[in-house]
């Protein structure tokens, strides 16, 4: 029944404090997956001339949410629901009073704009990308980082402004925590990209770079994915602009993968985001319209993607297994045999595009990101001066110039989507990684071995029980420091790289 069950005289009963919370939510939580649907339809398979409907779809929707969340019955179910709570039940009330609170701080009206406006930047980041015209979006993106500056003065004071916005995606991250980490990587990895590109044994992917099929080439990263241990019956994947996953419950995720001329383009990124896929898919499913459901926080997520991207998919075990299925397809492939093309895949050479750098430049390309969007939020630089400040950074870290705004500051989807503070959980991501990569490797032995055997069980298992099932049940940091005893310790991610990249390239 709605309001409760049927006792033995047939009297309805009163349902729990905790029942009649989870049922508030289970609406939220079913507009919450509904605007999801409609942004993974906008990038995949709607007609363009949708995009203002769509907007005002998402609009009344995020209004609805927005309201639900704030309206007073639920804040007494949370108050109600929250005396004498333990166990699971404590873990969802901690979540919820997180969202309450951002709703309590941050008005509807402001929510709305920011809907409105990033719908619109996202169409406008499309014209703009296509025709390298950076004057296009940027009074979108003014806009953009002017809301982001408003939602984290009233989230409140902190130590520094970037503080509010990160710790929207890394729940207890800071700015510090990221100076820390990017200042921790960024010599060792300067200095080893400069060593592999002078190497006196380059590595040759010129047979990795054609016009692909890529439809095909998306048909083989399936049936990879799958061999893996990804569900296609409660999931997809699709070919789109920019890869990305989504998903509702652990029964409906969906990935897209993105085309490219090298191959990396839809093999990385299916494997990418089949990472985030493989989480989302093995989370605990009593979870399933619960607060407590889905992965914990963007980088333990971004741990997962990068995992299976690069330490597990571009290992020379993988490649044992793999290529010959890849061979099959692409004939021109079969010349470099698995070692070549385990090399070949992982050639280090700085390039414009982040989704298409190597593993160790990728950092470096996070990197900027996250020092320009600091300088934007605290005004140290203004919009209209992007493009040269990114080109000057360029220079300065990965020694190369993009010849176009479009190689440059507009080749990333997240500005135009108002994800401001979301770039540095992709290289949290990498050092995560590692360190429960270390913990598996010290549990189970290391795995390459049965890589090649295409046994991917045990490495799946060990994150799905670690890792998948747990949830949101504890904080990020509580999860992480639980499993490896660290948060953010960059030293296994440090030597990791350099055992490889000096193996490859003979130095």
């Amino acid at each position: 029944m709605a309001n409760g069950s049927l006792g033995a005289k047939g009297e309805a009963e009163p349902m729990s404090a905790l029942a009649e919370l989870r049922r508030l939510y289970q609406d939220i939580d079913a507009l919450n997956s509904a605007i999801s649907l409609l942004n993974w339809d906008r990038q995949v398979f709607m007609p363009s001339g949708g995009a203002h409907a769509r907007t005002e779809q998402v609009l009344r929707l995020t209004r609805i949410q927005y309201q639900l969340l704030s309206s007073d019955a639920f804040a007494r179910a949370l108050d109600k629901a929250e005396t004498n709570s333990d166990g699971e039940a404590a873990a969802e009330i901690r979540v919820l009073r997180r969202e309450r609170l951002f709703t309590d701080k941050v008005p509807q009206s402001l929510i709305q704009h920011r809907a409105r406006v990033t719908s619109e930047a996202y169409e406008k980041w499309k014209e703009a990308r296509s025709t390298a015209s950076f004057s296009v979006v940027a009074p979108y993106y003014k806009e953009v980082f002017e809301i982001a500056g408003e939602i984290s003065e009233r989230l409140g004071p902190r130590d520094h402004p970037y503080d509010n916005l990160i710790d929207l995606y890394e729940e207890g991250a800071t700015f510090a925590d990221a100076t820390s980490m990017f200042g921790a990587l960024s010599g060792p990895v300067r200095d080893l990209v400069r060593e592999t590109t002078t190497s006196r044994f380059p590595i040759d992917d010129s047979l990795l770079q054609q016009n692909w099929d890529q439809p095909k080439l998306r048909d083989v990263a399936e049936t990879i994915l799958r061999d893996i241990g990804f569900d296609f019956g409660r999931g997809r994947l699709d070919i789109a602009p920019n890869a990305f996953c989504s998903g509702t419950t652990t029964t409906d995720i969906r990935m897209t993968t993105r085309p490219s001329g090298h191959i990396k383009g839809i093999l990385s990124s299916s494997l990418h985001e089949m990472g985030h896929a493989l989480y989302e898919q093995n989370g605990n499913p009593a979870f399933d319209g619960r607060a407590t459901g889905g992965g914990v926080s963007l980088a333990v997520h971004e741990s997962q993607s990068r995992l299976w991207e690069n330490v597990i998919g571009r290992s020379a075990g993988f490649w044992q297994v793999f290529f010959p299925r890849l061979a099959a397809a692409f004939p021109s492939l079969a010349p470099l045999g698995a070692d070549g093309f385990f090399r070949a895949f992982n050639k280090v050479s700085p390039e414009f595009i982040r989704v298409g750098a190597d593993e160790l430049t990728y950092n470096l390309h996070i990197q900027i990101r996250f020092e320009l969007e600091v300088a934007l939020i605290t005004r140290a630089i203004a919009i209209y001066d992007l493009p040269e400040v990114w080109n000057e950074k360029y220079r300065d870290l990965l020694g190369i110039s993009p010849p176009h705004d479009g190689l440059g500051c507009l080749q990333d989807v997240h500005w135009s989507r108002g994800s401001v503070g979301y770039f540095p959980t992709y290289v949290m991501g990498n050092v995560i990684g590692l360190q429960f990569w270390e913990k598996l490797k010290s549990d189970l032995g290391d795995p390459h071995a049965s890589f090649a055997a295409g046994n991917f069980a045990p490495v799946l298992e060990w994150l799905r029980d670690r890792i998948y099932r747990v949830s949101k049940t504890v904080p990020p940091r509580e999860l992480v420091e639980s499993i490896t005893g660290s948060y953010l310790d960059t030293k296994p991610w440090l030597a990791y790289a350099d055992a490889k990249y000096r193996d490859l390239y003979r130095l």
